[in-house]
């Protein structure tokens, strides 16, 4: 009798045992599947504390006014001595901007921003010779002061001096090929006006 009373105190304690490690599957199961939902409750209380604080998510960065919706770019003015450097650039600036969508590009009339600028630099520089001396390529680099007023404020918002293209553009000279050696040249503008608009863009936009 004592053996089978030992016998079922010790089924008895298995089964406590057993319901015990049960229930704490069960208790950390539950506090796993909550630990989402407590995230997701933390990310929705700061959402709503943000605009509280004067923070806004915006589609627009750098330096615009929140408002801003739209730019005007104008023909840029072209201080150097290289024909057409100006409309090449500012082309490039126009579908920069385009293809960013941030800001649509409109007239002036009806803008929240107008975009000026100059060209204040184009350089060509002899990067490559043949053996008996002669230039056989160049780097082409542009320079750009550029201003941003707000029309609404008529104020200016954003100004840099010396702004350039960062990515090298070069081009091959062809001895006696004078045409293609003209639309080697023009395709290496092409590209360094391309690489100014990005870089122009992104430290308007972004900040950098």
């Amino acid at each position: 009798m004592r053996d089978e009373g030992r016998k079922i105190k010790d089924e008895g304690q298995r089964t406590k045992d057993e319901r015990e490690v049960k229930l704490a599957s069960i208790v950390h199961k539950s506090g796993a599947s909550h630990r989402p939902w407590s995230f997701v409750l933390v990310l929705l209380a700061l959402s709503m504390l943000l605009p509280s604080c004067g923070y806004r998510f915006t589609p627009v960065g750098g330096v615009v006014p929140e408002s801003a919706r739209t730019i005007a770019i104008l023909t840029f003015v072209n201080g150097t001595n290289e024909p057409y450097v100006d409309v090449e650039v500012t082309k490039a600036v126009v579908d920069e901007f385009i293809a960013d969508g941030r800001l649509k590009v409109i007239s002036s009339e009806a803008a929240d921003l107008v975009l000026k600028g100059s060209v204040t630099k184009f350089d060509m520089t002899p990067s490559g010779y043949t053996t008996a001396n002669y230039v056989q390529s160049y780097t082409v680099s542009i320079g750009l002061n550029v201003t941003v007023e707000d029309v609404k404020t008529h104020k200016i918002i954003w100004q840099e001096k010396g702004l350039g293209s960062v990515f090298v553009a070069n081009y091959s000279v062809t001895l006696g090929d004078i045409t293609g050696t003209k639309i080697a040249k023009g395709t290496a503008l092409k590209t360094a006006s391309r690489d100014v608009a990005s870089t122009l863009r992104s430290r308007l936009l972004e900040g950098f």
